[in-house]
């Protein structure tokens, strides 16, 4: 199965701590990246979730061939 799949076959929302192993990022990671808007997102009281057709969608249109994810930083203005 597809990891495309596998986040779409989900029916409750992701949390910070789903989605950082799938990015391969850091937790910390995650939420700078829902902060900025980087990433569907969305808030339930002081949490943040990820709806999983939204985040899937989001990755089918990141990465269309299903290559390698890898995420770069943000560009830092001069």
């Amino acid at each position: 199965m597809k990891l495309v799949e596998l986040v779409e076959s989900r029916n409750e929302p992701l949390c910070v701590r789903d989605v950082a192993p799938i990015l391969g990022v850091s937790i910390q990671q995650v939420y700078k990246m829902a902060a900025n808007g980087q990433i569907p997102a969305f808030r339930i009281a002081s949490s943040i979730r990820f709806d999983p057709k939204d985040f899937a969608e989001w990755l089918k249109g990141r990465y269309p061939l299903g290559g390698a994810i890898r995420l770069t930083p943000p560009t830092q203005p001069s």
